[in-house]
């Protein structure tokens, strides 16, 4: 019967600790609220804005701007391309006639650069466990506590 007696304290103990938790977040809730409506600003009596007629001021006239030039174009001329040839490669087992071998010319290679994201809205990200979540957990241990209760009396 000792162990009964313990067990109940301890959920009771647990139960007030969710009370107790239960309060605590209505009276952020609460308070929150009450905080937020004080840093509103009240409205004040404010004069009446008169509108006053404009002002005229005195602007210069644009000049005229003189018409573009038709420049002519340069006339393309018979200029002969040079074409690109091939450089003959060594045949494996060939003698080399230089006395160097050409060294290949790697060939670049094209790497995207990583784009910067940008943040659709500036807000601090969603962490820890939310109401829902809370919800669960107290209802999963309440659950524990019953069940260890039938466990305990039907042993």
């Amino acid at each position: 019967m000792a162990n009964n007696k313990l067990f109940v304290m301890i959920a009771i103990f647990l139960v007030g600790m969710l009370v107790l938790g239960l309060f605590a977040i209505g009276g952020v809730v609460i308070f929150g609220t009450i905080n937020r409506q004080a840093a509103r600003p009240t409205p004040t009596a404010t004069l009446a804005v008169v509108k006053l007629p404009a002002t005229p001021t005195t602007t210069s006239t644009p000049t005229a701007t003189p018409l573009p030039t038709n420049t002519p174009l340069p006339t393309p001329t018979n200029t002969p391309v040079v074409q690109a040839t091939a450089t003959p490669s060594t045949v494996e087992g060939a003698p080399e006639l230089s006395g160097q071998a050409e060294e290949p010319i790697p060939a670049p290679t094209w790497t995207q650069a990583p784009e910067a994201s940008v943040a659709a809205e500036e807000s601090t990200p969603d962490t820890g466990i939310g109401g829902i979540e809370m919800i669960l957990i107290a209802v999963g241990l309440v659950g524990v506590l019953f069940i260890a209760r039938r466990l305990r009396t039907n042993s």
